[in-house]
């Protein structure tokens, strides 16, 4: 491997790229200049931004499983958006059912207000809900959300061992209504609705709501069909926060909260599917990967937000690239050649300053970093805030420099900078990824929208499970 590698602002100082509230400054990316003019003319040739656009229109491209993969039409703004009439329409119904909520029209069967929810969901179900609450909570919620997601006991006695059954929402997040953890947590979590009580169908309808894309779930939890909101077969578990995944975020925080998280996912679609290779976002970010890891042969993409508020954006970006990208087929059965996108890991960036930026500083391996922060904080502890952002600033630099100039190349660095953290810039942020992500597929040939190492997982645990 050559040692020095110039950075892009070697060549020109201006590498930072604007939009939705987001800025992107990719000077530390290791390239020469020409090498980004070959890069931004790979992402035309690959017509990257049409196969977004197709796949908004509603072309069928998850090939295996012969579906569309709409899930912007959940955040759609446009009348003429596939499926618009009836995803409003389930909007509609969660905003009312959240208000009722709330407001404490809806009440638990014996007349209690509704202080907690309990998610009950796991993958999708969990992580993209899960990111949005921690993100967008309030220091005082008036309606606490908790997520019951791994099938582990200690889990279920820590979640609702601290709850009272009498104020307490269950909602059971599942597309298919089979995924084994999810059932064997809901069974868990309707016999403690029953030990306290509530097991009469009267009861439970109060105290049970079920988000799935199985017609008859409602039937087998014993609940009235009006207990049950819709998924679609055109939306993967991983993309579907934006739909009824949501509805324990839009009770938490409020419908107004998640409408403007939907408004900032929306601005995001335009301006990725209006806007030039060179000067898009999501476009940028997926073709400097496929840069750092076909080129540079960098296995790994750590994520590090300065922000403790973007904890959780983590595990969310690891399932949706990892589980999107890890492919070794193409559609049709070819073989990728080459990486087929990186490992995703990462953390609390001031925190991971103290764990894990010593392997990343002084290891031998080569990682591509996104340094992401907040310009406004968001809080009142603004000395806080100046340490935080300088250590961000800081680490940035220090994540690419090395003190022996023998050392040579080893990292790669884009910063992310927000305005400041509201659902709308969220919203973006999260879309922004989403893009990147079903862009890389396209650039590599393979199908961002099924997960068949999961499925084979899930096969082999029931064979498994059967035997004891």
């Amino acid at each position: 491997m050559p040692h020095n590698i110039p950075f892009l602002s070697d060549d020109c100082a201006d590498f930072e790229f604007s939009a939705c509230g987001i800025s992107l400054n990719i000077a530390r990316q290791r390239m020469t200049n020409q090498r980004w003019l070959d890069l931004m003319q790979k992402g035309r040739d690959s017509d990257v931004i049409g196969a977004q656009r197709r796949m908004v229109q509603g072309e069928i491209v998850n090939q295996t499983e012969n579906r569309q993969a709409l899930h912007t039409s959940l955040r759609s703004e446009d009348p003429q958006a596939p499926h618009y009439a009836e995803i409003q329409e389930t909007l509609a119904r969660m905003y009312a059912f959240a208000e009722d909520v709330r407001s404490g029209k809806w009440r638990g069967a014996r007349g209690k207000r509704i202080t907690d929810v309990v998610n009950v969901g796991i993958g999708g179900s969990e992580m993209g809900p899960h990111a949005v609450y921690h993100a967008l909570q309030a220091v005082k919620e008036p309606i606490r959300l908790h997520f019951l997601s791994a099938v582990d006991g200690t889990l279920v006695d820590r979640t609702l061992g601290a709850l009272d059954p009498d104020t307490t929402l269950v909602i059971v997040s599942s597309k298919s209504f089979s995924t084994r953890e999810t059932m064997v947590n809901a069974a868990a979590v309707d016999e403690w609705l029953g030990e306290a009580g509530l097991d009469a169908a009267a009861d439970r309808a109060k105290h049970v709501i079920l988000v799935t894309a199985k017609p008859e779930a409602y039937r087998e939890m014993n609940v009235p069909i009006t207990n049950q909101f819709p998924l679609w077969d055109w939306v993967g578990g991983r993309f579907s926060v934006w739909g009824a995944i949501g509805l324990p975020d839009v009770i938490a925080l409020g419908p107004d909260v998640f409408k403007e998280m939907l408004a900032g996912a929306a601005e995001m679609d335009r301006h990725m599917l209006e806007t030039p290779v060179e000067r898009n976002l999501p476009a940028i970010l997926a073709l400097l990967s496929t840069w750092c890891s076909s080129h540079w042969n960098m296995q790994y993409h750590c994520l590090l937000p300065y922000d403790e508020r973007l904890r959780h954006m983590v595990p969310w970006l690891q399932q949706l690239e990892m589980e999107s990208l890890g492919k070794t087929y193409s559609p049709t059965g070819e073989r990728v050649e080459g990486m087929t996108g990186q490992g995703v890991w990462g953390g609390h960036g001031n925190e991971a300053q103290h764990s894990f930026y010593q392997w990343l500083r002084e290891g031998t391996g080569r990682t591509s970093i996104d340094l992401l922060w907040c310009d406004n904080p968001g809080h009142s502890y603004h000395h806080h805030h100046r340490v935080l952002v300088a250590n961000a600033k800081a680490q940035a630099k220090a994540l690419v420099t090395r003190e022996m100039p023998s050392d040579g190349f080893f990292n790669a660095v884009t910063t992310i900078r927000l305005d400041e953290l509201t659902p709308r810039r969220l919203g973006a942020l999260m879309a922004m990824y989403e893009h990147k992500t079903t862009m890389l597929a396209h650039l590599f040939g393979i199908n961002a929208f099924d997960q068949p190492g999961v499925e084979l997982g899930k096969r082999l645990s029931h064979q498994v499970e059967s035997q004891f």
